[in-house]
């Protein structure tokens, strides 16, 4: 999409907005100054004759004889905030640049103490103002070379390299379905959009080579001018594909009026060698410039703080969810370690019971003798010494009262005139090992 609707600045501290009546003479104005001037005037070309975008333009006071100074809004398409005055092209007749000190002072339309954006623009421009805005910030640049095609009526007559197996290929205009996979592949896609991809191929001369029904290669004309965002597949390189594209393009574009130049990186050989080939030469070098004040830092927007508070509060609340549950975790264990106390301690009761013999029980004898360490010495019968130790009460055998699960037995093992002892049947004790001893029931 287009950028918001933004109140446009009818004049700055330096610089007036031109009336479109205005523009025609503008235009004149930087056709005197070709090749340097190439970018900015195929920009107001493009815009007079197509309106592919919206932009302002703006000389200084004092234009054009006393300040040949001039800046269009906005620089490119998109930029971070997509404001109207976030950025700016700038053309300075290269014995002139002394005035670029206007731009440098320009407070209204243009805010130096935040991030300002310079779409490409002659270097010697760009160096001037880097000059002026030291001690300020910083300036990243990205350079591009303008190479341009003075003899575009002689590309055809270039012979095409050898290509194998193009009996399927042919060059043919792009349409709208394909501008969101060119824009995604762009590599200036975060300042050029979607939407200008849509326009220019709607409105501006844009091709593709077709390798059967798919895209293998595609190019189109600029806004400012340019053929640019050539590219070609991987699978498909090598097949001279872009021979063919430039071709079909260079023609295209003179005959609609307009001058026929692309940007080529310094770094790429393939361009330049394939530009060479097809009559262009390099005119001048450009930059893209990022000036940033020292110490800036992006301000959050409403709807970002409005997102941070509610990650904010979400973490605040996990916390929180955390700490309640190992709170609930320690209580856990603490009932579990009473639990187990308790269990221990029971244990421990049912240790100190006094150990009961079971009627009937058959002695193990393989087992070793077992003491009883509830009966003093002199409790401890001395006549059953090899035998189980009985509990002596008053000097008198006495076998304890024993429950069992099967069966229950009661013995009373008196004195001699006493009653006579009765008992159950016998059982077999179901505590293994525990030193039963067996007795046999009977009447006296």
């Amino acid at each position: 999409m287009e950028r918001p609707e933004e109140a446009v600045q009818e004049r700055g501290r330096n610089f007036r907005l031109l009336h479109p009546e205005e523009l025609p003479q503008l235009l004149d104005f930087l056709t005197g100054y070709l090749p340097e001037s190439l970018k900015f005037h195929q920009t107001l070309l493009t815009y007079l004759e197509e309106r592919v975008w919206e932009f302002h333009f703006y000389v200084a006071d004092g234009w054009p004889k006393q300040s040949p100074i001039c800046l269009h809004f906005p620089g490119m398409t998109l930029s971070p905030h997509g404001t109207l005055y976030e950025s700016v092209g700038v053309f300075c007749p290269g014995d002139r640049l002394e005035l670029l000190k206007l731009l440098r002072t320009e407070d209204v339309l243009l805010d130096w103490s935040r991030p300002l954006y310079i779409n490409f623009t002659h270097c010697d421009i760009v160096d001037e103002l880097v000059r002026l805005y030291e001690g300020t910030g910083t300036v990243n640049r990205v350079l591009g070379d303008i190479w341009a095609c003075e003899e575009p009526e002689k590309t055809v007559e270039i012979e095409e390299e050898a290509e194998e197996s193009q009996t399927d290929v042919r060059v043919q205009p792009l349409r709208p379905e394909h501008a969101e996979g060119i824009h995604e592949l762009y590599t200036a896609n975060d300042m050029e959009c979607h939407e200008l991809f849509l326009r220019l191929i709607k409105t501006l001369p844009a091709a593709g080579v077709f390798a059967g029904d798919r895209l293998a290669a595609w190019m189109v004309q600029s806004y400012y001018g340019a053929m640019f965002s050539m590219q070609t597949r991987p699978e498909f390189r090598r097949k001279g594909y872009g021979t063919k594209l430039a071709r079909y393009l260079i023609k295209a574009v003179a005959d609609r009026g307009y001058n026929s130049f692309v940007f080529i990186r310094p770094e790429n050989e393939a361009s330049r060698s394939l530009y060479t080939k097809l009559g262009f030469r390099k005119l001048y070098q450009t930059a893209r410039a990022i000036f940033t004040p020292e110490g800036w830092e992006e301000p959050e927007s409403e709807g970002n703080l409005f997102l941070r508070e509610n990650l904010e509060n979400a973490v605040r609340q996990l916390k929180h969810r955390v700490v309640m549950d190992a709170i609930c975790d320690e209580k856990e264990e603490e009932a579990e370690e009473e639990d187990a106390e308790e269990e221990e301690e029971e244990e421990d009761q049912d240790r100190v019971a006094i150990p009961t013999p079971v009627l009937g029980s058959p002695v193990d004898s393989s087992a070793p003798p077992t003491s009883n360490k509830y009966a003093s010495e002199e409790d401890v019968d001395p006549g059953t010494a090899n035998d189980e130790p009985v509990l002596l009460v008053n000097g008198n055998r006495r076998v304890p009262r024993t429950e069992d699960k099967e069966s229950r037995c009661v013995t009373d093992l008196d004195r001699e005139d006493e009653k006579e002892t009765v008992c159950a049947p016998s059982v077999e004790d179901s505590n293994e090992g525990d030193g039963g001893t067996e007795f046999s029931a009977g009447r006296n």
